[in-house]
């Protein structure tokens, strides 16, 4: 069951939204929501408990911009898809900077949604990364998640293992763990990192934003990095 959540002034396009997302709920026996509406951007960012899926997000709300709620939501949670409702493009292609995923433009149109529903459902399949690590450090065992993983560097002999809370350090090779993690969107983006494309927020030319840490891109990894990248986003293999 996704958490949803629309964040938009206008009562018309808030209740489209809503009956829209009913609609496309019943079309699909597989999707399942919950929903939540707000018509202001201080008493959701008050509240938010970084727990929801997808979040529509309206790009002029009185009380803040919605690219400066998007700020604020990416430094509490990076993982929630942003969809933004806007009448101008110009807008909606600013919003990519915060990694939105998509928008949609008012008036609202079903086909166009439910079109961009498909990608969100087919993302947030592809995006499962269950997979659990058995970590040996020179203190301990440790097992943990490849969800938890946002990126692997190679610094001299050691892995350093990176995730939203700590680094852990371990003596080994990247190769190993690219080869392991390839199944779960784990690409390198140079000779010395392996990237979780879950995590990846910009690129911005030789660089990758991957959960606040700017990356270089190597030359020879360019290409292949990019279209993992993009196939990723686009939600199929």
């Amino acid at each position: 069951m996704l958490n949803i959540i629309i964040l938009e002034d206008q009562a018309e396009h808030a209740e489209r939204l809503s009956l829209m997302l009913k609609k496309n709920s019943e079309e699909h026996v597989d999707f399942s929501y919950q929903l939540k509406m707000y018509d202001r951007s201080l008493p959701f960012l008050h509240e938010y408990k970084c727990d929801a899926d997808l979040l529509f997000l309206d790009i002029q709300i009185p009380d803040m911009l919605g690219m400066e709620a998007a700020k604020q939501i990416r430094e509490m949670d990076h993982q929630v898809m942003i969809i933004f409702i806007t009448m101008l493009t110009q807008y909606a292609i600013e919003g990519y900077s915060v990694g939105a995923f998509d928008y949609v433009l008012k008036p609202l149109r079903y086909e166009e949604f439910s079109t961009k529903m498909d990608r969100v459902r087919r993302m947030l399949a592809h995006q499962n990364t269950s997979m659990v690590l058995e970590v040996r450090t020179k203190e301990e065992i440790r097992r943990i998640s490849a969800d938890d993983i946002t990126f692997i560097e190679v610094s001299n002999h050691d892995i350093l293992i990176h995730t939203d809370s700590e680094i852990i350090r371990q003596w080994g090779n990247l190769k190993s763990y690219e080869d392991k993690l390839a199944s779960v969107h784990f690409v390198r983006c140079s000779a010395s990192f392996l990237v979780n494309l879950k995590y990846v927020r910009a690129v911005n030319g030789n660089t990758v934003i991957v959960h606040g840490h700017e990356l270089p891109i190597g030359s020879s990894k360019r290409k292949e990095f990019l279209v993992a990248l993009a196939q990723y986003k686009g939600g199929s293999r």
